[in-house]
């Protein structure tokens, strides 16, 4: 039964999860303790409390403990048990860079990879950490796709993340929490330290979008870790002033990695030299017992509480992690290396460096390119690998735009404004593009299987020719002058070989003459409802009420709910005073942030020159290419599209702001055909 037990928490035969040797290490581990320390009866009482809340209690639960190592071997007890007793179904990720789940796309593919195969489930393959995210949500809300445990009438889910204080490029993050709501059967355990910042406050459960009332709270008190091993590797840490200056920077640079690494690693990415690898394979027998070795020649150190010990010194880490960073941005640039030579550390990991040491949007903005994408391409994981560095820089440019917005500094920063929103536009396209090639979602057999790591053939078209050359007539449209011709031979380019292609109409605010209808002026006065007269809304504009005073507009406006009201208020902006006029913006972005879809977005197109930069970023940075059943084509032109929120791009970042994002559409589509 206990063989049976383990065998699940590794989750499906032939998936991703179940190749993963960092979690085959800990569940070896755990074993092994099982074998020698049989269950304590000081523990009996809060296994007892588990159950209980799992039988009973609110969806998500948080475990703190000064303790880790003893938390972290309760709950893996804990896990077995539900699983032996069938209980329930369990997904249990340690969060440990000893076992390379510390960062977050790491985490995410080992968490979704738990899960069991479905056909009804939205994902098998998800090609980015956003489409895991949603997938491992989407899976938290509908149980029964997941599980059949302990039946299928009533099927039982229990996800445990064990550790997250270890999490080590940022996450978890509000911006899209990992976890979410848990609907009927699914129940969540996160576990931390008290001293981590995120057991500090409210924290956490905001960046866990869990509610404080539904998260039950479990307390472990305990001393440090004083087990035999622990303790010598400890002293042997506290003693680190006796050791020789070579095996010193061997540890430091153990310190610093992310996940377990190779020797050849240690050398070409760290930086060491033969002398520090030979200090420690030469070493006593006393540094020997703070390190392991996998079956695949990776070191790393025995436990999380010995890589502590001897990363405390936060200066020293940043250091070196500076200068790992600069090896590979430098390497990068100069294109010394082949794509099969980068070793393999610096690809997997530069991005969550650089993340981690603040990187400026302009560097990580190298990580999307077509020469870090052949690189990430030459080996397996790479589309999800290269999709999280684009994100990392999509959401670093995102949040300097945001902060260029803010009233006290818009007046000086179109041009750095420009620039920003230029680079999430080449990140959201680069993204479209590789997703349009990789092409899963053109299969109907595909979420059968188990989770395993999506590939991509860089040679099959996006199928999305016309409708680029569509968004390039269209901005060229936009603009005059020597900017209108550079475009334009841009988009020149692009029509070759297609049927003519005309510009596509951009949303605005009209007064149309023949909307005014004096029988619906009428009808509206004595008290009609919005639905008994006809709509202020066409395709591309929205029409003033040319037939209303602006004083009955605003009435009417203020009666409507949902996208009418959004409408409405935003066919009288021209009309009203500043004062009012800044009262109708909030009322149109507030009725689209509660009811608006993405076709109500060219309705805030037309608001643009009226919106506030913030509110424009805010809806740029929301819309584009977020949409997870998004595609390359309707990211250019349709509902939502470049084309429609070009007005926002002026707004943001003036005529500058189309020529660049023309600029990144021609670009993308050289290297992303």
């Amino acid at each position: 039964m206990r063989r049976d037990a383990l065998h699940s928490l590794r989750g499906p035969e032939g998936g991703y999860a179940r190749s993963h040797r960092g979690l085959a290490s800990f569940w070896r581990t755990i074993a092994e303790e099982i074998r020698a320390r049989p269950t304590s009866p000081d523990i009996l009482p809060l296994l007892t409390q588990l159950d209980d809340w799992l039988a009973g209690g609110p969806p998500c639960g948080m475990v703190v403990s000064t303790n880790p190592a003893a938390r972290t071997a309760l709950l893996a007890r804990w896990a077995l048990s539900i699983v032996e007793r069938k209980s329930a179904e369990v997904i249990f990720v340690p969060v440990s860079p000893c076992f390379g789940t510390a960062v977050e796309r790491d985490m995410l593919k080992l968490l979704f990879g738990l899960f069991r195969s479905s056909t009804t489930a939205v994902f098998s393959r998800p090609r980015s950490p956003e489409e895991l995210i949603l997938s491992i949500r989407m899976a938290l809300r509908g149980v029964d796709w997941v599980s059949s445990v302990p039946n299928e009438e009533c099927p039982q889910l229990l996800v445990i993340v064990d550790g997250i204080e270890r999490a080590a490029d940022g996450w978890p993050h509000r911006r899209m929490p990992f976890l979410g709501e848990a609907y009927d059967g699914a129940h969540i355990i996160v576990s931390t330290s008290p001293e981590s910042s995120s057991a500090r406050g409210l924290g956490l459960h905001e960046r866990l979008a869990w509610s404080p009332e539904q998260t039950s709270h479990f307390l472990l008190a305990g001393e440090s870790d004083s087990s035999e091993g622990t303790t010598q590797a400890r002293r042997t840490v506290e003693k680190a002033g006796d050791l020789e200056p070579s095996l010193v920077r061997f540890f430091d640079a153990l310190g610093t990695v992310l996940a377990p690494v190779s020797n050849d690693d240690l050398v070409s990415a760290v930086g060491l030299d033969a002398t520090e690898l030979d200090a420690f394979e030469n070493g006593p027998p006393s540094v020997h017992r703070l390190v392991e070795l996998s079956d695949d020649g990776k070191y790393f150190f025995r436990d999380d509480a010995t890589r502590a010990h001897w990363t405390m010194e936060a200066g020293k880490v940043a250091s070196a992690e500076d200068a790992l960073i600069g090896k590979g941005l430098a390497a990068l640039t100069c294109g010394e290396l082949a794509s099969h030579a980068w070793p393999s550390y610096l690809v997997e990991y530069l991005g969550a460096h650089m993340k981690r040491r603040l990187a400026c949007v302009s560097d990580l903005m190298k990580l999307v390119s077509p020469e870090w994408l052949r690189i990430w391409m030459s080996r397996p994981g790479g589309l999800v690998g290269f999709t999280t560095d684009a994100r990392r820089a999509r959401y670093a440019a995102e949040d300097a735009l945001i902060e260029l917005c803010r009233p006290e500094r818009a007046g000086l920063a179109e041009q750095e404004r420009s620039t920003l929103l230029c680079a999430v536009v080449r990140c959201a396209l680069a993204e479209g593009a590789l997703f349009a090639k990789e092409g899963s979602r053109e299969e109907e057999d595909y979420r059968t299987e188990p989770y395993v790591e999506p590939t991509v053939d860089l040679k099959k078209l996006t199928g999305a020719v016309r409708e680029r050359a569509e968004a390039l007539v269209t901005l060229a449209s936009v603009l005059t002058g020597s900017e209108r011709q550079l475009v334009q031979g841009w988009a020149t380019d692009a029509c070759a070989g297609l049927d003519e292609i005309l510009p596509r109409p951009i949303p605005h605010v009209a007064t149309d003459q023949s909307a005014a209808n004096p029988e619906r002026t009428r009808r509206i006065r004595a008290g009609a409802t919005y639905d008994e007269v006809d709509e202020y809304l066409s395709r591309d504009m929205v029409i003033r009420p040319t037939d209303l005073s602006p004083d009955e507009a605003w009435r009417l406006a203020e009666s409507r709910e949902g996208e009418s009201r959004m409408v409405s208020f935003a066919g009288i902006l021209p009309d009203l005073p500043e004062e009012m006029r800044e009262r109708a913006v909030r009322e149109v972005m507030s009725a689209y942030w509660a009811h608006g879809d993405r076709e109500a977005l060219r309705v805030l197109s037309a608001c643009a020159p009226w919106m506030a930069l913030t509110d424009a970023a805010s809806v740029i940075c929301n819309a584009l290419g977020n949409d997870w059943t998004d595609e390359l084509p309707r990211m250019l032109v349709g509902y939502g599209s470049l084309t429609e929120l070009s007005p926002l791009l002026l707004r943001l970042g003036g005529t500058a702001a189309i020529v660049g994002v023309a600029r990144a559409i021609a670009e993308v589509g050289q290297w992303l055909p």
